[in-house]
């Protein structure tokens, strides 16, 4: 039984290994489809071969890409878009950034019509706050434990307290700082024009009133605008499907001062979350 469960599992492993050559040989092979379809002038199809990579894997290389595919192809709604998600990914990447501005200028819009890019505060560093916060205040409570028995002076007993208390404060901020960055990105889309995936057009998107087509609108954002999906009370965006199945979405502006109702095709959000 021993002998059968080892060639079993060195089977399943050798099996495993195979499969993933496979899948990393098969992407690769997509990746250099795609930058010769790119030399050779089909963008169109060089968009297509990123976009089937992307359904297996995701690389702030990858998004950044068509990014610059999308600004070539002057569809500058979704080249935001692909920046943005290269930015999530990476967000020390100044060159992304750098992209993102000209792509916001072509469009007409402004880099600080979207949230902050401080990469100290990306959400990706929510773990590392955490546990620098976690190791100064505990190391604060052990030195401050030993120093009180120590023969100090009261003040510097008291500059040692105060300056553990300050450590621990700015840590905590960042720490705030960093998951509501994180909330943010959760929350936020680009506005996109449904009607091609290359499309050149940049005219506005109706934020309604009500949820369907024949509603009027509260307002309309231009097409790579950055707005944030409205929450319900358990904290899940606030959709409504209408009797035609289509799903619509309560979104506004990051300031709050514009809102409405829009449909699922027009829109993507910078994550890959389940709408």
């Amino acid at each position: 039984m021993k002998t059968i469960s080892l060639r079993f599992l060195l089977l399943f492993f050798l099996l495993s290994c195979g499969t993933s050559l496979c899948f990393g040989d098969s992407r690769d092979k997509l990746f250099y489809d795609a930058v010769r379809a790119e030399a050779s002038g089909d963008l169109e199809q060089a968009v297509e071969i990123y976009l089937l990579i992307l359904k297996d894997a995701h690389s702030a290389n990858l998004h950044a890409n068509l990014g610059n595919l999308y600004f070539k192809l002057e569809d500058y709604a979704r080249s935001i878009l692909h920046f943005r998600k290269a930015i999530w990914i990476d967000p020390e990447n100044r060159d992304y950034l750098t992209n993102l501005s000209l792509a916001l200028d072509m469009n007409g819009l402004k880099l600080h019509n979207l949230p902050s890019f401080d990469s100290s505060f990306s959400p990706q560093f929510q773990t590392s706050w955490l546990i620098g916060l976690s190791i100064f205040f505990w190391s604060g409570i052990l030195c401050i434990a030993s120093f009180f028995r120590l023969p100090l002076k009261g003040k510097r007993r008291w500059l040692i307290f105060s300056g553990w208390v300050v450590g621990t404060a700015l840590l905590f901020m960042g720490l705030n700082q960093s998951q509501k960055e994180a909330l943010t990105v959760n929350r936020e889309v680009i506005v996109l024009n449904p009607s091609s995936p290359t499309s050149n057009e940049t005219s506005g998107i109706p934020l309604r009133v009500f949820a369907g087509n024949g509603s009027s609108a509260n307002t309309t954002v231009q097409t790579g605008t950055s707005l944030l999906l409205d929450l319900d009370k358990d904290g899940k965006p606030r959709v409504h499907r209408s009797q035609s199945g289509e799903k619509w979405y309560l979104v506004r502006s990051h300031s709050g001062s514009n809102k409405g109702w829009i449909q699922r095709s027009e829109f993507e959000p910078i994550l890959d979350i389940k709408l």
